[in-house]
């Protein structure tokens, strides 16, 4: 009897141990490097090379996508989304060097919407206040009316891609895709910074009125920059938090 509690207690802390921390761990528990992860290393989010996109910063230009969306940084973008946005202005520049050799650049792409990532959002800036804070309450429990994916570290050269009259072509060709299901067009489209050496944000709106779920296994994240596909594939049964997926 002994022996075998001592391996079911073995069998237990073994799955403790491999489970990741952001299923095991209260947020307000997470330390940096945690943060960190959920941020640039986890399956809300992905790392991107783009080619092509290794220039310089953004033209000027009268017109444009928006702004950052909430929590600063930018402004409001005016589009369909209202105060449904979750874009954070320490998200701008954090993906990674806008250029890159070789006309290269590496990019972070973000689901914002997913509650582990505003988690995240949240600990970062509140720190041993993310508990506590009525802001970060706030935003925590706020019903998102879209889903948000943010590019970040996108080279001001490609930020150009989404301005004027080619943001209708970009909106088009930008999509989530499952098997069996039709393509989930992006509504909008948001930017911010874009004018030093770490890049800008380019941040996605869908609508919510298409639902995933883990048994659909991928889901292809796709658009193009002029020139510059970029395409990643999100793993939907990783993105479980809480018993659904977190998008």
């Amino acid at each position: 009897m002994l022996k075998k509690l001592s391996t079911l207690l073995f069998l237990f802390a073994l799955c403790m141990w491999a489970a990741d921390f952001w299923t095991t761990k209260p947020f307000t528990d997470w330390n940096d490097k945690e943060v960190q992860r959920v941020l640039t290393d986890s399956p809300w989010a992905g790392k991107i090379t783009i080619s092509g996109g290794g220039g310089g910063p953004m033209p000027p230009s009268g017109g444009g996508g928006g702004g950052g969306g909430r929590g600063g940084g930018g402004g409001r973008g005016g589009g369909p989304q209202g105060d449904s946005t979750t874009a954070d202005p320490g998200i701008a520049g954090g993906g990674g060097g806008g250029g890159g050799g070789g006309g290269e650049a590496s990019v972070t792409l973000l689901w914002q919407t997913a509650l582990p990532v505003k988690q995240a959002l949240v600990k970062r800036r509140f720190a041993a206040e993310a508990g506590t804070s009525p802001e970060g309450k706030t935003f925590l429990d706020r019903q998102e009316q879209f889903y948000v994916l943010t590019l970040s570290g996108v080279p001001g050269n490609l930020l150009a891609e989404t301005q004027g009259d080619k943001k209708a072509g970009l909106l088009d060709i930008t999509t989530l895709t499952v098997p069996g299901k039709p393509p989930l067009k992006a509504v909008d489209v948001q930017t911010s910074g874009g004018r030093g050496p770490g890049g800008g944000t380019v941040s996605f709106l869908f609508s919510r009125t298409t639902t995933f779920t883990a048994d659909e296994k991928d889901l292809e994240f796709a658009s193009k920059f002029g020139k510059a596909a970029i395409k990643h594939k999100f793993k939907l049964k990783d993105m479980v938090f809480n018993g659904k997926v977190e998008m």
